[in-house]
């Protein structure tokens, strides 16, 4: 019973951990979500003075769109993860690792 109880608690952990170390990630998504913008927004090219090149412009903003594009896998990947660690461990739990029962041949 001490030693099915201790699994258990493993699993719990293991899932917390996961959980938590996604929870970071997400966050860290979110914060470079917020720059990012915040170059698009307050760092356009050319509005306070002469234009740049067309070459440097069309460089800029494939670098802009190339970093929102994994930034969203980034995000989408953590939050999926997060959550599939907890059905992991909620599976596991329920199925894998079971309290034993006694029964009336013990």
């Amino acid at each position: 019973m001490a030693q099915a109880s201790m699994y258990r608690e493993d699993i719990r952990d293991l899932t917390a951990l996961t959980v938590t170390k996604q929870d970071t990630y997400h966050t860290v998504g979110t914060i470079f979500f917020v720059l990012n913008f915040q170059l698009i927004m307050a760092g356009r090219l050319g509005v306070h003075g002469p234009s740049p090149p067309g070459w440097l412009l069309g460089l800029y903003w494939t670098n802009i769109c190339s970093a929102l594009m994994f930034l969203v896998t980034f995000t989408w990947m953590a939050m999926h993860a997060a959550a599939r660690a907890t059905a992991g461990g909620a599976h596991m739990l329920t199925r894998s690792v079971r309290l034993p029962i006694p029964t009336p041949k013990m």
